[in-house]
């Protein structure tokens, strides 16, 4: 054996015996590969939120000019936050009518072949989480769906609902960076946000994923016929490729198929399994990191990014552990982990740090069964989604974290006695009541539904699994549709209008409620003049900063749900592992 053959050899060995470390050292991988990507994007990020010319400017610039020219917008009309947000919600709203009658009327339009089609619960449903960059699927069967369906509405809204979280941030960046009294034009950045980041960050993935082996094609179906028997199976074919590129650049994480990442057509090996995490990860910290740059200030885009890592980490490494350990009735021989629900290529590591960095992002792709995860598992996933997904999505991950900054930059102030100041501009009444708002809101969208969801009985026994885990399946249910995150525990029929609507009503209040306190706040900015410091204000730039926010993030997104977590998921755990708390209840 040579010396080549004897470390294959050891590696082999090493993460066969040593699952736990080796799971660890995986995580981490996954985490330095995007962390990197990221990094290089960051600087191009950076020029597209300062308003300058990118790499791809030559090429787009004039596509750009002819689409404002066509609706008769011009980069130079600058829009205060009432023109900028009434666009935004005009042009978002016919969208969604538009997607909503062409699936409405799919069995009598183009590419129909034998769709299922769609009740109109489900139908609203489905286009209100594509457009709010939430992807809940209602619906496992591609067959409900056309070709016409699943290019024009579900792709479609994908890129429109990426672009418009990205030009949102693009506007809070510039409310806070210059001092005009407007926040830009919508549609000017909107298409910026399209044709210089996400649709050529697309087209490089697509790419990747095509010759990593996932179908591209036009025909409907391929027919196989079973082993050793007669029968014959038609398998789902169709665009996937492009679909699962947007999905995960545009952090949508809606699939084509219902098994979304754990179906080897979206998802069939380790390399794709890498690449779609780093898809969805790179654009919302990049966005992070890329504000340093913007407000020249490297250390604040640093301080962000250990502020993100630190829940990322945590995350991951609780899931992991709650999956490697499982719970007692599954221990196999040797074999402690839970491969419940979990694809053998992949195994427990690379479906936490998926199913963690789905959640921590808005994304809510999965490449596993998160209804077969562990208590202790499902706390780790959870955590991102009561936080309000900290990276948040394609845009949105710079507008949530604002609000707990501004906030804490605030609390700060106030505990050493000095003015609440961010990037040299005073904080005022009207942000911290919109932060506040903004901070609030989320938790009484999922706490609210679920309380009165509890009290409705012919509801309540639609759930396969009894007691405590009911609790968590809806309480992931709600705050997965509020984030606009998308990813599904399940466990029981979601596909009913009751939960039709109600996530419906959830996915356009988590999103645009939201987006109009953060919007506001960028004008309020706007208007103010940076004053020089002459260290009258906190250093929002320093760890110990880092450290309050990372404080203030927990007291503020998860405390909020500390009485469910206790009835939900803690109280299973103490069950699987016969603890005290158990016996007790």
């Amino acid at each position: 054996m040579n010396l080549i053959e004897y470390e294959a050899y050891f590696w082999a060995k090493f993460f066969v015996a040593e699952r736990a470390v080796s799971g660890v050292i995986i995580i981490l991988i996954y985490l330095i590969i995007a962390s990197v990507f990221a990094y290089i994007l960051s600087f191009h990020i950076a020029k597209i939120y300062s308003d300058e010319k990118t790499v791809f400017s030559r090429a787009t610039g004039g596509v750009i000019s002819f689409f404002e020219k066509l609706i008769g917008e011009s980069p130079d009309h600058g829009m205060n936050f009432r023109e900028y947000f009434t666009n935004l919600l005009l042009f978002n709203f016919f969208a969604g009518l538009i997607s909503f009658l062409v699936i409405m009327f799919q069995n009598y339009l183009p590419f129909s072949y034998d769709t299922i089609g769609m009740p109109p619960s489900l139908a609203f449903n489905t286009v209100v989480s594509f457009l709010t960059n939430t992807d809940i699927q209602h619906y496992s069967d591609p067959m409900r769906l056309s070709y016409l369906s699943q290019t024009l509405v579900i792709t479609g809204l994908m890129f429109l609902s990426a672009g418009t979280g990205f030009a949102a941030s693009m506007a809070f960046v510039r409310g806070i960076r210059t001092d005009r009294g407007n926040i830009g034009n919508f549609y000017h950045d909107f298409l910026v946000a399209i044709f210089d980041l996400i649709l050529p960050l697309t087209i490089i993935v697509t790419v990747i994923l095509i010759f990593a082996g996932i179908p591209e094609t036009m025909q409907r179906y391929v027919t196989v016929n079973a082993f050793l028997t007669n029968k014959v199976y038609n398998i789902p074919l169709g665009p996937v490729a492009t679909l699962e590129a947007i999905k995960n650049i545009g952090t949508n994480g809606g699939g084509f198929y219902g098994a979304n990442a754990a179906y080897p057509f979206e998802n069939p090996d380790w390399f794709t399994n890498l690449v779609e995490f780093v898809s969805f990860i790179i654009i919302p910290l990049a966005s992070l990191l890329a504000l340093g740059i913007v407000f020249g200030d490297r250390k604040f885009g640093r301080m962000l990014y250990w502020v993100v890592m630190f829940f990322f980490i945590f995350d991951a490494l609780f899931a992991f552990f709650g999956e490697f350990v499982g719970v007692p009735f599954l221990h196999l021989g040797y074999y402690t982990g839970n491969m419940v629900g979990k694809e053998t290529a992949i195994g427990i590591s690379q479906s936490t740090i998926f199913a963690v960095g789905a959640t921590i992002t808005s994304t809510g792709a999965s490449n596993a069964a998160l209804v077969s995860y562990t208590p202790a598992g499902i706390i780790g996933v959870l955590i991102g989604l009561l936080l309000n997904d900290p990276l948040g999505g394609v845009g949105t991950g710079v507008l949530n974290i604002f609000m707990y900054i501004i906030f804490t930059v605030f609390i700060a102030s106030l505990m050493v006695g000095k003015l609440p100041e961010i990037m040299s501009l005073r904080i005022s009444s009207k942000e911290i009541k919109y932060s506040t708002l903004s901070l609030i809101t989320h938790p009484l969208l999922v706490v609210i539904p679920l309380g009165i969801t509890l009290m409705i009985p012919h509801l309540m026994s639609t759930f396969v699994n009894p007691g405590s885990s009911r609790i968590t399946e809806l309480l992931y249910e709600f705050a997965s549709a509020a984030s606009n995150n998308g990813s599904e525990m399940g466990g029981f029929d979601t596909n009913q209008p009751f939960f039709n609507y109600l996530d419906g009503v959830l996915m356009l209040l988590g999103r645009y409620l939201l987006m109009a306190f953060q919007l506001a706040i960028a004008q309020a900015f706007s208007v103010k003049k940076a004053k020089a410091q002459y260290y009258r204000s906190i250093d929002t730039s320093n760890w110990i900063f880092g450290m309050l926010l990372i404080a203030a993030m927990i007291l503020i997104g998860l405390l909020s749900y500390f009485p469910i977590i206790v009835l939900g998921p803690l109280l299973s755990w103490a069950h699987d592992f016969n603890l005290m708390l158990g016996a007790m209840v």
